[in-house]
Order: C-alpha cells, then structure tokens, then sequence
C-alpha cells in the first residue's frame, strides 16, 4: 500500500512540476511578445522641422504631443470619429490604418495625412502640424455653475486664472479635459424641476457614470 502511494504522489509531483513549467513558458513567451509588441524608451518626434521633443513610447501621438503642450483638435477626445486630429507624418509611423483611412482623401493619404489620436508612437518622426495649435493654450478653471438649459444641455461656466483672457473667435474651439473622478452617480446631479419629468421619463436617475483616466 505505501509503494502505491509513494507512486501516486511522484504523480502527483510530476504534473505540479509539469503545470509549473508551462505556466513559467508561458509567462517568458508574454514578456517576449509584450517586448516585441509594446516598445519602451524614448525616441525623437521633430515638429514642423524646428522643434525637436524626446518622448517616451507608448502612447498614441495625440496624447504625446499634449504632454510637450501641442494640443490638436480632437472632439471626440481620441475615439477615432471626429477626423479633426489630423497632421502629416513625414517619417515614422507606418502604414495608415483601416480606421483612418475614411477620414481622408487618396491624395491626402498619398501626401502622408494621418489622424494622431490613431497612431502609436514607437519609433523616431517627422511630422507637420497647424502653425496655429502652437497659440493653444490650457488652463486650470475654477467651476462657476453649471445649470441646465434644456433636458439635457447644460450651460457651463468656468473662472479663467487670474490675470488670463480669453479672446475667443467664431469658429474657434475650446475642449475641455475632465480630471478622473472614478464613479458618479447621476441621482446626485442637480437638475432644475423644470426638467425632471424627462429625465424620470427616460430613467436618467439609475444611470452611472466612471472616468477612470
């Protein structure tokens, strides 16, 4: 009886140490293809050919060029749909991507036209953007009020910083950058009586909403 249990637990052994080293396998082929796949370091990106910016990888190139304090139109905050985030990629970059190429005319793809919310930024590159996103500014506004106007349009009214003005013209844009707040839930927003009936209509009250970046 000890001889089968002996022999029953060198089993029992050898698939733990069997198990273990698959799960070791896999593990060492993940690293390599996250290596492969997702590049660290930094590289070079050169802007309009006079301004030059070490960045890290990673990131799509809209989110790199806002954190160097270039700031593309973008108004649907990256998502790929609005098609306003454009610039020229004159190196780097690859091919254009399936979800970019709507967004453009075969010319423009031709003349190296890509969206930068689209587009991973691994290795050095060249790119021509708007001379006037350098004017762009970003602030950190005081919440003034924020009240509706209809059911579900809110007139939204911030404090610039001391000592800013804000000289905006029609047909100029202004996008707003909400910080994380995690979860909130839409039973705790305000609304004015006037509009409740259409937000208990539409059950508006059990929604939730998260913002996690």
């Amino acid at each position: 009886m000890s001889v089968l249990l002996s022999a029953g637990g060198l089993t029992i052994w050898a698939s733990v140490i069997v198990f273990l080293l698959v799960i070791l396998v896999l593990v060492v082929i993940i690293l390599v293809a996250k290596a492969k796949l997702m590049p660290t370091g930094n590289v070079k990106i050169i802007v309009n050919e006079e301004k030059e910016l070490e960045v890290p990888m990673g990131n799509t190139l809209l989110t790199t060029l806002q954190s160097q304090d270039i700031y593309l139109s973008s108004a649907c905050g990256g998502g790929g749909t609005c098609g306003q985030c454009r610039c020229r990629v004159l190196e780097g970059g690859g091919e254009i991507l399936p979800t970019e190429k709507g967004h453009f005319s075969r010319k423009e793809q031709l003349n190296n036209w890509r969206l930068s919310c689209q587009l991973k930024v691994k290795e050095d590159m060249k790119i021509i953007v708007p001379e006037e996103v350098f004017g762009i500014k970003e602030w950190e506004c005081e919440v003034v009020s924020n009240r509706n106007v209809a059911s579900f349009i809110k007139e939204f009214v911030v404090k610039l910083p001391e000592g800013e003005k804000l000289d905006f013209k029609p047909g100029s844009y202004i996008q707003i950058r909400v910080p994380k707040y995690g979860q909130i839930k839409y039973s705790d927003f305000i609304i004015e009586e006037e509009y409740k009936a259409e937000w208990d209509k539409l059950k508006m009250w059990d929604l939730v909403a998260r913002n996690d970046e």
